[in-house]
């Protein structure tokens, strides 16, 4: 079973043994007569999918009651995975979303890390830094590449564990690994939302 996850920036494959990204432009051509199920958020890749006769678009069978105004289909797979705990993908942005007993309490949105990063440097080419993820939060920072650091993780952490209070958090996405060691009480799987996906075809198409 070919899996595929596609966001703004990637198209992210999982076979059941290992995840891979490729890049939007050049993946389809390449998987096009392959069965594929998928979801999709990129709007301006909608059309091209037309031709994709053997892709099945699971969310047209995706049931997710929530009260959530406008939530994505990419953050409602990765509930659906999520029984109980704090879903978080950290990836071009970071969702957060509350889950009780298969019911959906909510959720907000962060800019992801390279986002953040990149508007540093928008306020001056001298706070141009990649953020450092090996950054004692615990310690007050003592030059600008620490304090942008910082300033970047320290909120965004504090958000979810705030957020979470003492449910379980399960992180996934480019950057969740990287959170990780900030976090209580929390595990990362970069298979999460491909769980959710298997989870509804499991339910709705066999």
């Amino acid at each position: 079973m070919l899996l595929c996850d596609i966001g703004n920036s990637f198209a992210h494959f999982c076979d059941g043994k290992r995840v891979w990204r490729e890049e939007p432009d050049s993946f389809l051509e390449k998987y096009l007569d392959k069965k594929v199920y998928f979801i999709n958020v990129n709007e301006d890749f909608k059309k091209s999918l037309i031709k994709a006769k053997n892709w099945i678009d699971l969310e047209k069978y995706t049931d997710f009651d929530t009260n959530y105004k406008g939530m994505g289909i990419d953050r409602k797979v990765l509930c659906i995975a999520v029984e109980d705990g704090v879903a978080v993908d950290a990836g071009s942005a970071i969702t957060v979303d509350l889950m009780e007993k298969g019911v959906h309490k909510g959720g907000f949105i962060i800019p992801g890390f390279k986002r953040i990063e990149e508007s540093y440097s928008l306020i001056s080419k001298r706070l141009r830094f990649k953020l450092d993820f090996d950054i004692d939060l615990n310690n007050i920072p003592q030059n600008t590449k620490s304090a942008i650091s910082y300033g970047a993780v320290k909120p965004v952490v504090l958000a979810i564990q705030d957020f979470a209070k003492n449910k379980k958090i399960y992180l996934t996405g480019g950057d969740g690994e990287k959170i990780l060691p900030f976090l209580n009480n929390a595990e990362y799987d970069e298979k999460l939302i491909f769980k959710g996906m298997k989870k509804i075809i499991k339910e709705k198409l066999c």
